[in-house]
């Protein structure tokens, strides 16, 4: 991405350190270190069940670590109980990978859930915040359609669109170009682009996509066994001399046929 893009070094806006998970006998996370910044879009990469999306549950507050710690803004994540953690949750947007939109919603009323739902009452403000969202992501023509009337790409749209609608600080990606063509996928890439350059939001992106990878992301980490093996740019990625690393990028296996 385009140097001017480059997270500042002094502004932490997530600092995860020595965090650890289980699920029974399955130990998920055995160490995870990893400092997000304000206004970057950070890539996760890694084989499937590494952990990259139980990492990002830790963001905010669905996990509690077994051990670590997960800082958020200043605020000690880890430490909070389920009804402190309201205000940090604010803080976030979130875009599932089916973008879980609400069948019998309409576009519109999908993307005013969240504003409902924080108690905002004002209707005027509510169509406008709807209206700028929608625009955002070229769909305000398409407001009043329900999600099975879109196309996938456009009900990813729309729940990137609710994703932002209440001006989160952050926004958390999990797999948004699985399933999608090349052309749609690169749409949602230039939408998270488009959403980083206007806003100034901070992107964290779980993805197995790698053309989108070396598009959209200021830094790339890759979870492997528990932990980060890898963090740095996307230049430093593709020049690593990690044969792991290159054949994940590469997409190349050693099964013997």
């Amino acid at each position: 991405m385009n140097d001017a893009l480059q997270p500042s070094k002094d502004r932490v806006f997530i600092e995860v350190r020595d965090l650890t998970k289980k699920f029974g006998e399955q130990h998920v996370l055995r160490g995870v270190n990893l400092t997000v910044y304000r206004g970057e879009t950070l890539v996760l990469i890694g084989p499937s069940g590494e952990g990259k999306t139980v990492l990002m549950k830790h963001f905010i507050g669905l996990l509690k670590p077994d051990a670590g710690s997960v800082v958020v803004d200043g605020v000690s994540v880890h430490r909070l109980r389920e009804r402190q953690l309201s205000a940090t949750r604010k803080k976030f947007g979130f875009l599932f990978q089916n973008a879980a939109l609400f069948d019998a919603m309409t576009v519109a009323e999908n993307v005013a859930f969240p504003l409902v739902e924080s108690g905002v009452r004002d209707r005027a403000e509510i169509i406008k915040r709807v209206h700028d969202a929608l625009e955002v992501v070229d769909l305000e023509e398409h407001k009043e359609k329900l999600p099975v009337n879109l196309s996938g790409g456009m009900r990813k749209r729309a729940g990137i669109a609710r994703s932002v609608v209440a001006n989160p600080q952050c926004v958390l990606y999990d797999e948004p170009t699985a399933s999608l063509d090349p052309v749609v996928a690169d749409v949602i890439d230039q939408l998270i682009m488009r959403l980083q350059h206007r806003f100034r939001v901070t992107s964290i992106v779980v993805t197995h996509d790698m053309k989108s990878v070396f598009k959209i992301a200021n830094r790339v980490a890759m979870l492997k066994n528990g932990v980060i093996h890898f963090c740095g740019t996307p230049e430093e990625l593709r020049n690593s001399p990690d044969a792991d690393i290159q054949d994940f990028i590469e997409g190349r296996s050693h099964l013997q046929g």
